[in-house]
């Protein structure tokens, strides 16, 4: 009472008025002596008397307006798919399919009154519950408001709806409404897909293919807080180089020194979607160098897994370091030891397969490779022709289990996982989103107008279920479900004549205008 006052203080002085209440205490508190009352209720009770000493008492079931404020918005959306007992029975009267249902079905239907009223309605006795015929317009209704309750898997939606109706095929129904509902799927996760472990070409030379990625932010180290690592498909040869910033014109200009003037120029570049890499600088330096620059799909960083495997090495051996705040200084030594270190996967060290012999270590006491007396250019012929008959061994192979809805090669709409980190009760997909393109590893799907490329391992198949027809003339057309409509205007919006202007700038009209452009 006291905060209601003070909020209204503006609206209330100089006016005569009366202050209602529920809690009926409350109305004898000017009548007591303010000995019973604590130093905080004088105080505001001094304060209300400033603008009335009228209150009054008011029941609480007739206090609704400031009941109101207090209790939660009602969801009308539910209560108006509640279907009333009379309309049924008009809608029985004139159902076909009750009728059929009555000469050849084994249910046993019966005219039940309905309470407070003249009519009845059919229902089966059967299991010896009362289980009413729905007719065809009900039956989307009444599955959106039992389903609608707290959305249950298929199974239980069926026992749910067939213990309180019944209609011919009422399972099937079910089954397929239950498997479109857009908030179950957007909520629950089945099972994720898993498509088989991509293989990339093997490449015929060393330093053909490398892999591209930044580690951190780390510690700082010497002003570090990045480290910028590549490494070689064939030779598995990395490198590791710290850096203080990833800016594009960082990235390029250390590759250029660390790697190129070293190995010279590759032929493809894969890299993540990282802002560095998607820059004009980086996309420019790429074309200049003549280098292919493949991209990985977002949140899938399988796609770069060679790379990614070596930073869980590589962060490994700096954790293990004495001194692993200081990771900087110890990078050149950790780097010696991975080079120096056998591959499973191709039998021989990294450095064996560039330098042709092995490294000499920290800490050998005896040298392992046997003292020859023969000259330069006798080794280093003998080094090429060596070198020109090693091939790249392809990587290990596991047998990783795999899932693929077999709906996904004729879906036309899909749910995109979320990988990002999300808040409390934020559904795992969004979506659904339209299929533009769809291939054995990626889907590119149209996601507010704009062309994404998606891993197939973050997908999952949209199933709508269109309303049924009912006895409106303007329920015979199928609607589109509200993502579609979003969708088609997009498609009309992006189909409008491009105009560009004298700069080369193109004009791209405002999507909220596009119902006025026809």
């Amino acid at each position: 009472m006291y905060l209601a006052v003070k909020h209204f203080n503006f609206l209330l002085q100089g006016r005569d008025f009366t202050i209602m209440t529920d809690h009926k205490p409350l109305c004898y508190s000017f009548n007591m002596s303010y000995d019973r009352h604590s130093p905080r209720e004088a105080r505001q009770l001094d304060y209300i008397s400033q603008f009335t000493t009228d209150i009054q008492f008011i029941k609480g079931h007739t206090n609704v307006v400031a009941d109101a404020l207090s209790r939660k918005d009602i969801n009308m959306t539910v209560l108006n798919q509640d279907i009333k007992l009379e309309t049924l029975a008009k809608l029985q009267a004139d159902d076909a399919e009750l009728k059929v249902c009555r000469e050849k079905s084994s249910l046993n239907l019966k005219s039940v009154p309905i309470p407070f009223s003249d009519a009845s309605i059919i229902c089966d006795t059967s299991t010896g519950n009362n289980r009413p015929f729905v007719p065809q317009a009900c039956r989307l209704k009444l599955f959106q408001h039992l389903h609608g309750l707290s959305h249950p898997g298929i199974r239980a939606t069926t026992k749910l709806m067939t213990e309180r109706s019944v209609w011919p095929k009422i399972s099937s129904d079910i089954k397929r409404w239950t498997r479109g509902c857009l908030q179950c799927q957007r909520s629950k996760i089945q099972k994720h897909t898993i498509s088989p472990i991509g293989k990339f070409p093997i490449p015929d030379r060393r330093f053909q293919h490398i892999h591209l990625e930044l580690v951190g932010p780390l510690p700082s180290s010497n002003s570090f807080t990045h480290i910028l690592t590549a490494i070689d498909r064939f030779t598995r040869w990395a490198i590791a180089c710290p850096i203080k910033d990833t800016s594009a014109e960082t990235v390029a200009s250390v590759f250029l020194d660390r790697w190129i003037s070293h190995y010279g120029v590759p032929t493809t570049i894969t890299t993540d979607r990282g802002p560095q890499f998607q820059s004009i600088l980086f996309q420019e330096f790429t074309r200049l160098l003549g280098v292919k620059h493949i991209r990985t799909t977002v949140y899938h960083p399988a796609a770069n897994g060679m790379v990614e495997r070596f930073h869980r090495q590589l962060k490994s051996s700096l954790m293990a370091q004495t001194d692993s705040t200081n990771w900087s200084d110890a990078l050149p030594l950790v780097l010696l030891g991975i080079r120096a270190t056998v591959k499973e996967d191709i039998g021989c060290t990294p450095a064996e397969l560039v330098y042709g012999t092995t490294l000499t270590l920290p800490g050998q006491l005896v040298n392992c490779e046997p003292t020859t007396q023969e000259d330069a250019t006798h080794f280093a012929s003998c080094l090429l022709q060596v070198m020109q008959n090693i091939r790249a061994i392809p990587p290990r192979e596991y047998n990783n289990p795999v899932h693929l809805d077999k709906h996904l090669e004729t879906c036309k709409f899909v749910f995109v996982r979320v990988d990002a980190v999300k808040k409390p009760l934020t559904p795992p997909y969004e979506g659904p989103y339209k299929v533009i393109k769809r291939t054995c590893k990626y889907f590119i799907i149209n996601k507010n107008g704009n062309n994404e490329t998606i891993s197939i391992d973050r997908i999952k198949p949209a199933f709508y279920e269109p309303p049924q027809a009912t006895d409106d003339n303007t329920a015979n057309k199928q609607s589109l479900p509200s993502f579609a409509k979003k969708q088609e205007e997009e498609e009309k919006l992006s189909t409008t004549p491009s105009c560009l202007t004298r700069s080369g700038r193109l004009i791209k009209k405002p999507k909220r205008y596009v119902h006025f452009m026809d």
